[in-house]
């Protein structure tokens, strides 16, 4: 006799979640029919043979998994007469073509209904996707790639209609989101290795929706598609993509100096990474893929001129022309040394600019970043700082000490390269109680 029983496929156990099945065992030898779906252990109800509401859409998940349940019972049930002369292998082919049988007459009853445009989220955003890529908008494919991918995982990995991803879809979503735990960080403690997991933040949630918005004005406006203005789930009354304010970190000028002074060997990686952190600091707090791109012909009589990569499309092109220091000066010399204009001035991409699609360039600048990082937070334990150093700490450093010097807003806010008034009242938001309460230090002595 033939039974069925419905599981979670367990043998890879360094797995975390694991494929749930229908077990076929006939004649002493079992057979295993995937269903789609991969599980957590605590997403799956043994007892009830049912997906838990902890899984996303997890009804509409339980309705298809019954489905196919019912049809591979039915198939056991119809053959149980001559089920003696199969063998595992005929009653698994019989499940089988039963289910994809199944499959097809639905495809057949949609078909034919009258065609309707249904525009799918995975679909039309891989075409944006390609726009952004041929535009070489590398950063804003990979930001829209993560979304999309972000909402599918919630749609327990299929497409959905744009048209569906209402008010409720994404009230839902965000509940979804800030349940689950971000990816596991290593920290060490009493000599110890210790593993935790970073909570999902709104901000990391409304990074990712406001690709999905752009995606769902692209299609609006996209006469191909039947989305209209009343289906768009955000703004006034509808959803608002929610934000917390974080905490920028800015080291104080003695921090400044201390990188300074660190005696490192020179032209040994640490060494470089001081070196790339210093710059971002004097050239005005620099962004460090500015400067990663930064070719030799950019230097002219003691001045450095090039545009934000950020901004260099469209109608906000922001330009630098930036008086370089005595110290950054010292450096340039050194790197630049050999080097023609075409060359880049840092070895962060030299090794591969030429020779790589832009791409994938773009993909190993990421990884050097956070090689950059990594290495920034090298130097802070050895200088046994109070502060994690960043790319941004470079960038939040020069800032805060322009506004404690009495520089305006408006000028720092040039410096940094801000294209409108908004972006730097937004920036120094973070900063406004710190700023007072030292003015304040300083009026009562």
């Amino acid at each position: 006799m033939a039974t069925l029983t419905l599981m979670l496929d367990k043998r890879n156990k360094k797995a975390k979640e694991f494929p749930l099945i229908i077990r076929v065992r006939h004649k002493g030898i079992p057979k295993n029919i995937p269903l789609g779906y991969k599980l957590t252990p605590e997403q799956w109800n043994e007892d009830k043979n049912q997906v838990k509401a902890s899984f996303p859409n997890s009804k509409r998940a339980n309705h298809k998994i019954d489905e196919k349940w019912a049809i591979a019972s039915k198939i056991i049930s119809d053959y149980n007469t001559v089920l003696k002369t199969l063998t595992v292998y005929e009653v698994v082919d019989l499940i089988h073509n039963a289910l994809i049988k199944s499959v097809e007459e639905n495809t057949l009853i949609l078909k034919s209904e009258p065609k309707k445009i249904q525009t799918f989220l995975n679909v039309y955003g891989t075409k944006v996707i390609a726009r952004y890529q041929d535009a070489r908008r590398f950063g804003m494919a990979d930001a829209m790639r993560s979304a999309i991918d972000l909402l599918l995982k919630f749609n327990s990995g299929e497409d959905i209609l744009i048209s569906k991803i209402n008010e409720i879809f994404l009230e839902d979503l965000e509940s979804w989101y800030l349940s689950k735990d971000n990816k596991p960080v290593n920290k060490k403690t009493s000599n110890k290795s210790k593993t935790i997991y970073k909570k999902n933040t709104l901000n990391g949630l409304g990074v990712r929706l406001r690709s999905i918005r752009r995606v769902y004005n692209l299609a609006i406006k996209d006469t191909s598609t039947e989305l209209k203005l009343d289906d768009y789930p955000f703004g006034k009354g509808r959803y608002a993509i929610k934000q917390q304010r974080t905490k920028k970190r800015a080291a104080n000028l003695d921090i400044i100096e201390q990188i300074k002074e660190m005696d490192i060997p020179k032209e040994s990686p640490l060494w470089h990474h001081k070196n790339y952190f210093l710059v971002n600091f004097y050239m005005r707090g620099m962004n460090f893929m500015d400067m990663a791109y930064l070719k030799v012909g950019s230097i002219s009589k003691g001045r450095l001129k090039y545009q934000r990569r950020k901004t260099r499309r469209g109608a906000n092109v922001k330009e630098f022309d930036i008086l370089i220091p005595e110290y950054v000066l010292r450096l340039f010399k050194y790197y630049i040394k050999g080097k023609s204009k075409e060359n880049l001035i840092f070895p962060i991409l030299d090794d591969v600019i030429h020779i790589e699609s832009e791409e994938r360039v773009h993909e190993i600048y990421k990884n050097r970043r956070r090689n950059h990082n990594r290495r920034l937070n090298t130097i802070s334990k050895k200088l046994n700082l109070d502060i994690k150093l960043t790319t941004y700490v470079a960038r939040h450093t020069f800032a805060t000490a322009g506004l404690y010097k009495g520089i305006s807003k408006a000028e720092i806010g040039d410096m940094l390269g801000h294209t409108n008034y908004y972006t730097t009242e937004a920036y120094f938001a973070d900063f406004e109680n710190e700023i007072l309460d030292k003015a304040a230090e300083k009026i009562f002595g």
